[in-house]
């Protein structure tokens, strides 16, 4: 690696979900404790009326911000502690947090970090007592499949999804003159979801996407270390003292999981195995391969470079959020801190091809003289999406079609 860059073991990035006039508190709390800085990204909540003849009405939308730190793992708790008190998550639909370990991290000598990271002697590793109770999906759809996806998570069970605008890349800028037909704005959904209910609300996004088609989105699991969800997904009168997400929250208290869940469906597919009858997946399609997302945090200025290295380097595609730099250093004015803009840049790719398309992206900053950038991958253990795909060799039919691909480790 070259002197331009440091490397950092054992971080996660901790992100929290909250109403903006949490977000201020949290952030103030966490400098105290030896962050510094925080990146915040605007975002909506989902709401549908709790009456069945107000269903069809358009979807509430209160506004939310993603707040995103990185921290060393034997801090993660504290964080998380931190972050529940300062933001009130104690209280129904106030929030949530969540952690995700990250594989190596690097960083440019400017990069501010934790403080704590400087020195990496005595941090215990969090990913080697990974708890996946939870999962984060993120699914990236045109703006007017939003609703679509969100009603059909929220049916399956699944609480509010949180969605926030990106910037697509990738087979847009490959279309030529035809790109004009492709919106380059995409959203993104964002739900927590127990690990028992993960496979129902994929199949649904899926569906109600249309996953199966080509362009038409992607959608990407990634395990939860540790985290605390307190998001709504309906408002109206209250009848009843209780709504369905707190019974079933104090049941899975009391039977010490959600695997009482399962108990009660039958299902077909992905749970058992067949032989000779054509029931499974296609006979001679690949194994499922290991998937990473790459994130890269540089200026808007240097954006446009780090995303065509990565193009360049095998990347499909990416996603580039703007959000707000928030520094423990930055100045304050008029009781409000003058904040900086950042791009967090986002791709997921076959694990193998992850660690030279890093360095790629890496060897541009350098020869570009980039003075304040970040770069790390982590898990992803399900991808749902369209990929083109011909009959085997020997096949005597050799016809062209899609699949949805859903590759794990």
């Amino acid at each position: 690696m070259s002197d331009a860059f440091r490397v950092l073991h054992k971080v996660s990035v901790v992100a929290a979900i909250l109403p903006p006039a949490s977000a201020r508190p949290v952030i103030e709390q966490l400098f105290a404790s030896g962050e510094r800085n925080a990146f915040v990204t605007n975002a909506r909540g989902t709401l549908i009326r709790d009456q069945w003849f107000q269903r069809f009405l358009p979807l509430i939308s209160p506004e939310k911000e993603i707040l995103r730190f990185l921290v060393p793992d034997s801090q993660v708790d504290g964080v998380i502690r931190d972050i529940a008190h300062a933001g009130g998550l104690r209280y129904p639909g106030a929030g949530a947090v969540y952690s995700v370990p990250c594989d190596d991290l690097y960083h440019t000598p400017d990069f501010p970090i934790w403080k704590g990271l400087e020195s990496e002697e005595g941090i215990a590793d969090a990913s080697i007592a990974l708890r996946e109770n939870l999962s984060l999906l993120s699914c990236i759809v045109q703006p007017e499949q939003t609703e679509a996806v969100s009603r059909a998570a929220m049916q399956t069970g699944a609480h509010g999804p949180v969605v926030f605008y990106c910037e697509g890349r990738g087979l847009r800028d490959r279309l030529g003159w035809l790109r004009i037909t492709k919106k380059r704005t995409k959203e993104v959904v964002t739900l927590i979801v127990d690990n028992a209910d993960a496979d129902a609300v994929i199949e649904a996004i899926s569906l109600a996407a249309r996953l199966e088609m080509p362009g038409r989105g992607f959608l990407y699991r990634m395990p939860v270390q540790k985290g605390i969800v307190s998001l709504a997904s309906t408002v109206g009168s209250r009848r009843h003292a209780a709504d369905m997400q707190q019974v079933i929250g104090a049941i899975d208290s009391l039977m010490g999981g959600a695997d009482w869940r399962r108990r009660s469906v039958v299902r077909l597919d992905g749970g058992a195995q067949a032989a000779g009858l054509g029931l499974g997946e296609d006979e001679g399609a690949a194994a499922p391969q290991a998937q990473t997302r790459l994130s890269f945090i540089a200026g808007q200025a240097h954006t446009p470079l780090l995303l065509d290295a990565a193009l360049a380097a095998g990347a499909a595609g990416a996603n580039v959020m703007s959000a707000r730099f928030v520094e423990a250093e930055s100045r304050v004015a008029m009781g409000r801190r003058l904040n900086r803009e950042r791009n967090w840049v986002q791709t997921v790719m076959p694990s193998e091809r992850a660690q030279s398309v890093l360095q790629a992206v890496m060897r541009a900053a350098e020869a570009e003289g980039v003075t304040e950038a970040c770069f790390f991958a982590q898990p992803v253990s399900q991808v749902v999406t369209y990929r083109a795909r011909t009959a085997a060799p020997d096949s005597p039919q050799r016809t062209y079609r899609g699949a949805v691909v859903r590759a794990s480790d």
